[in-house]
């Protein structure tokens, strides 16, 4: 039998992409192997958003590229967002892998493992409804939607994924409930922008129509809304998450930018002005929001003073988690054909400014929680023998946020209660606790 050995890089929404491949290969004879060293064929799903990412791309192909001389490999195999932007150029540069496949090439994945392996290409059973979790069981990631109508200045993704494209509801919750009925007690929504959701089928945003149902599917305790777009929120999504305990209340939000003119510029639809009625708004009506963002500093025509803006707005608004990017020049983008004209220490010295801000914001954040239980749902064993285990609180997304390192009784999977002892900058601290039992006072 046959060994795949299946490499994910970048976003959710790819490790979603992975899962569905992964069954397709599994149902059809395929065995996957977390080891290079013994895969017949190595497939890389790759990331194309930012230069990093590409560049991160390209050097694990061509790591996987040696195991055709350094194991039993006979193949390379590159899809992804990578291979899709830029398959015509990869075929001709990246001699190295055997076969570059664009997005739409992976429903074909088992047809293609074929091809290389010298087999006849078979019309593979199709798992694009099953997916092969990659996630640990008790937590996985919905995709409501691929692509994106929104047109950032500085984003590629509508050139690469196309336009929003939803599932229908009732995909959905079959899907969501066949991974409750296997263990799964979290789901992390994702898309480009969930708050288009169902606006391409339905004729209008359905996001609380789809939240609604799946509230409603016994076994499934959390909830999460990943990619909020700030524009485009309803009252009804508010009270939504003001209401049901099983949504989160926890808002991923990214503003990019707080300064108007290179808002403006970025095209974001929106102005500081409205995203800080937003969130005071949020703030307002959802008991103990956690507000995650995301910011880009050095975009073409950022000075000073619009940087300091940006600055004041994080100062300001204190975000509980926030994540910084450096602007990256991107073919095919509008904003790629203006002048990059601040200079990469600049973006640097940027970048490193206001994330030291909120390093220390998010410290006295922190600071608060010592002394309080909360309930964590455990991820994982620590590795760090002074803790037992690894988990996290309804208050962060898996592999993005704060965890909480966890000493006392627990297991992976399973929620329990934990009293915070110490808070780091990021992370906290604390022991399980465990319940006190009843008196058994009995009967005379």
């Amino acid at each position: 039998m046959h060994k795949i050995n299946l490499i994910t890089l970048g976003c959710p929404k790819n490790t979603v992409d992975s899962e569905r491949m992964h069954r397709q290969l599994e149902v059809n004879g395929y065995t996957l192997t977390d080891d290079p060293e013994e895969a017949d064929l190595i497939v890389v799903n790759t990331c194309g958003f930012i230069q990093p990412a590409k560049e991160e791309s390209i050097a694990t192909v061509l790591e996987a590229a040696d195991y055709k001389t350094a194991g039993v490999c006979k193949g390379v195999i590159v899809t992804g967002c990578l291979a899709e932007r830029y398959q015509a150029d990869l075929q001709t540069e990246l001699t190295e892998a055997d076969l570059i496949i664009g997005l739409a090439g992976e429903r074909d994945i088992v047809a293609h493992c074929d091809r290389l392996l010298g087999k006849a290409p078979r019309k593979a059973a199709r798992g694009d409804a099953e997916r092969h979790l990659l996630t640990p069981r008790h937590w996985a990631y919905l995709r409501i939607s691929d692509g994106c109508d929104r047109m950032c200045t500085f984003c590629a993704i509508p050139g690469i994924r196309g336009v929003n494209r939803s599932e229908r509801i009732e995909t959905l919750c079959a899907e969501a409930q066949r991974m409750v009925e296997n263990g799964v007690k979290e789901i992390a929504l994702v898309a480009q922008d969930t708050m288009r959701y169902g606006a391409d089928i339905y004729g209008r945003p359905r996001l609380t129509d789809l939240l609604r149902e799946l509230i409603g599917i016994d076994g499934l305790a959390w909830i999460r809304l990943l990619y909020t777009y700030p524009t485009g929120w309803r009252e009804d999504l508010i009270d939504l998450l003001a209401t049901q305990e099983k949504l989160c209340a926890y808002v991923d939000m990214p503003v990019q930018h707080a300064s108007d003119p290179i808002l403006k510029a970025m095209n974001r639809g929106t102005t500081q002005a409205g995203m800080r009625k937003l969130i005071r708004r949020l703030r307002e009506r959802v008991p103990g929001l956690t507000l995650r963002s995301s910011v880009i500093v050095g975009f073409p025509g950022e000075d000073e003073g619009h940087f300091r803006e940006l600055t004041d707005f994080v100062e300001d608004i204190r975000f509980n988690r926030l994540v910084g990017f450096l602007y990256s020049h991107e073919d095919g983008t509008p904003a790629g054909n203006l002048e990059d004209d601040v200079t990469d220490s600049e973006k640097r010295d940027r970048l490193d400014r206001v994330m030291m801000r909120q390093t220390s914001i998010s410290a006295e954040i922190n600071e608060a929680y010592v002394g309080r239980r909360l309930q964590v749902l455990i991820d994982k064993p620590s590795d760090d023998p002074e803790f037992d285990f690894i988990g996290r609180t309804r208050m962060d997304a898996p592999e993005i946020d704060t965890e909480v390192f966890v000493t006392g009784p627990a297991a992976v999977g399973e929620f329990v209660e934990v009293e915070i002892t110490e808070a780091l900058e990021y992370d906290l601290i604390g022991r399980a606790v465990q319940p006190t039992p009843l008196l058994d006072i009995g009967t005379a």
